[in-house]
């Protein structure tokens, strides 16, 4: 046992003293001898220069790491720029023990500061696509690059240059990847951005052999990009040099909102072409729909710049569809486009979706190809049931029937949505038939606003659940973001007669519009007595907050152009009340549809010869 003793003690202590000695003879070498090998060893490989401008030095540790500054790889010779690839700071931790025989066996490669040049020329060869010099007989230079498998890159930058069309920058603020060997999945996290634009990568892919020679793929990854956070899966196949990536199944989900389909991106095409069919059952927007902000001066269109220059760089072809699409006032069905990107402008032709039962139709064209951007945008539908369209904003729709005809043809040129709003030309048209306004349920736009107006107009709103409406029409006609209109607005019920006429100013999101009120028959079969009427109503102030005010004297304050005529006398010879009701029209709907105080109506009247004179206004007064 004495002996044993001694022997176990030398045994422990060489083993303590090896490690040692191995870290000293590390220590003794001058790795710098190394640069000229490890420089023809990727010339082999890629055929492409290398250069290390700082010294190669050692870190020593249990996992020693060499570390250099200032390492770069030449870009193609057709390349447009010197370098493809340029790293700050470079370092490579290796196994201890096979460092010694010449295994160089790296652990982990760690690159800082770096900048990638991705580019493809006119043929549609990739700078990334490397000619392999052949290695001299007897050269061990010509060996494999050491199997990483782990890698950290930390403030890189990547830009992608396609021979057309423009640039496409990654920023890497970390990533870190990792596998057992080219064969094995890939494990990775990103943080950084993509075109100036948050995004985050967290999963495992596999494999990454596949996806630098060509293959099998399949991916599941935790995807962050700007406010939008998701998860997406899939399976496809790489082509040889990342040429091109297909994706057989490709699945994205969010909260419980799934969308399905295949796609296909060409990066050997010039520009990019990305072409795919996706689906999806239900897009929910109804959690995404944010409040106002109602304070003072609060707008309602974003200043933001649209991200116009992720339109540049590459083609598309993308049919899309949805079954249902919910928003906390709307519902629509059957939703189905195609969307083309080429050159920069975005097409959206054909686009048709069911709306309260029956076809819309349309087209959007967004031009951010020059500056300033430019939005084309029609929609039409003939028979769109309002009741059923706004089946989706509570319980109870706050209206019900309404069949619609809807036309819209407007245009307008800015880099935000703001920008656009407030350079609209074209007009807007709502054309709504008979049906039933739910009084206590009139919460479409403005909180309780529309309910105060409806109420203030129409007194029987306070009195019954319901008010039958024949018709309503907003007929209006933008010209640079301003729409002034005199008598385009009109609701016609059973008791009531309603026009409008002012300003909505949409570049500067202000609103200056009056509301008239007529009682239709006599008042007192209606319930309405004197004191119920309100003679105009105006909204003014901000879209986001207009302030209503309400004129029970007659005297107008709201701006209406619509009883100008009467100030010329015959107010002063009779009740308002008799002359209003004597002068009031009785189609205000078909007045609003033919332009309102210009419209078809009265040029027809001029036409036939029917047009009333001041005696004849008169004698509607006396009920003759």
């Amino acid at each position: 046992m004495s002996n044993k003793k001694p022997l176990l003690g030398i045994l422990i202590a060489l083993l303590l003293l090896i490690p040692l000695v191995l870290i000293g003879i590390l220590m003794s070498l001058d790795f710098n001898q190394y640069k000229p090998q490890v420089v023809a060893q990727v010339e082999a490989l890629t055929g492409r220069k290398l250069s290390i401008d700082g010294d190669l030095e050692l870190s020593i540790s249990l996992s020693p790491s060499i570390q250099v500054n200032g390492v770069s790889l030449a870009n193609a010779t057709w390349g447009s720029t010197g370098n493809m690839v340029s790293v700050g700071e470079l370092a490579a931790q290796v196994a201890l023990l096979p460092l010694l025989t010449g295994d160089v066996r790296v652990t982990r490669l760690v690159a800082r500061q770096a900048e990638v040049v991705l580019e493809r020329n006119a043929e549609g060869v990739a700078n990334w696509q490397f000619s392999k010099a052949e290695p001299a007989e007897g050269d061990s230079s010509g060996a494999s690059l050491p199997q990483v498998n782990n890698l950290l890159i930390e403030s890189a930058r990547i830009r992608y240059l396609p021979a057309g069309g423009e640039p496409v920058e990654f920023v890497i603020d970390q990533l870190d990847a990792s596998a057992d060997s080219l064969g094995s999945p890939l494990t990775l996290a990103f943080a950084g951005s993509y075109n100036g634009a948050p995004l985050s990568l967290d999963g495992e892919l596999d494999s990454i052999a596949a996806v630098a020679g060509g293959g099998a793929i399949r991916f599941d990854l935790a995807l962050g990009y700007g406010e939008q956070q998701g998860r997406l899966q899939g399976e496809g196949s790489v082509a040889e040099a990342l040429s091109r990536i297909t994706l057989d199944k490709v699945k994205f989900s969010r909260d419980q909102q799934q969308l399905n389909g295949s796609l296909m991106l060409d990066l050997a095409a010039q520009p990019l072409r990305l072409e795919g069919t996706l689906a999806t059952e239900t897009i929910d927007l109804r959690s995404e729909e944010k409040e106002t902000d109602k304070s003072a001066g609060g707008k309602l269109f974003s200043a933001s710049p649209l991200p116009l220059d992720g339109l540049k760089g590459l083609d598309a072809d993308i049919r899309f569809s949805s079954k249902q699409l919910l928003a906390n006032r709307y519902t629509l069905n059957d939703l189905n486009a195609t969307l083309q990107l080429k050159g920069g402008v975005l097409t959206v032709k054909p686009l048709t979706l069911v709306a309260g039962g029956d076809s819309v139709t349309g087209s959007a064209v967004l031009n951010g190809s020059r500056r300033p951007a430019s939005l084309t945008l029609r929609l039409a539908g003939k028979q769109v049931m309002l009741g059923t369209l706004l089946a989706g904003s509570g319980d109870e729709a706050p209206l019900q029937q309404g069949p619609a005809r809807i036309d819209v043809d407007l245009k307008g040129q800015g880099d935000s949505v703001a920008a656009l709003m407030g350079s609209l030309n074209g007009r807007l048209l709502i054309s709504v038939g008979p049906g039933r306004i739910n009084n206590r349920h009139l919460d479409l736009v403005g909180g309780d606003l529309l309910n105060q107006l409806f109420t203030a107009l129409n007194p029987t709103a306070g009195k019954e659940p319901y008010t039958a409406m024949e018709c309503a029409v907003v007929n209006l006609n933008f010209r640079n973001g301003v729409a002034e209109y005199d008598k385009q607005v009109a609701m016609l019920t059973k008791q009531m007669s309603i026009v409008s006429a002012g300003t909505i100013d949409l570049k500067n999101e202000q609103l200056d519009v009056g509301f008239k009120p007529m009682p239709r028959g006599d008042t007192k079969d209606l319930g309405i007595t004197a004191g119920d009427l309100v003679n105009a109503a105006r909204l003014k102030g901000p879209l986001s907050q207009p302030e209503l005010g309400l004129d029970a004297k007659g005297t107008a304050k709201a701006g209406l152009k619509l009883y100008g005529a009467i100030a010329t006398g015959g107010t002063s010879l009779l009740l308002e009340g008799l002359w209003d009701k004597a002068t009031a029209d009785s189609n205000p709907c078909q007045t609003a549809l033919g332009g309102g105080g210009s419209g078809s109506s009265q040029s027809s009247k001029k036409q036939s010869g029917e047009e009333d004179g001041f005696m004849d206004k008169l004698k509607g007064v006396f009920g003759n």
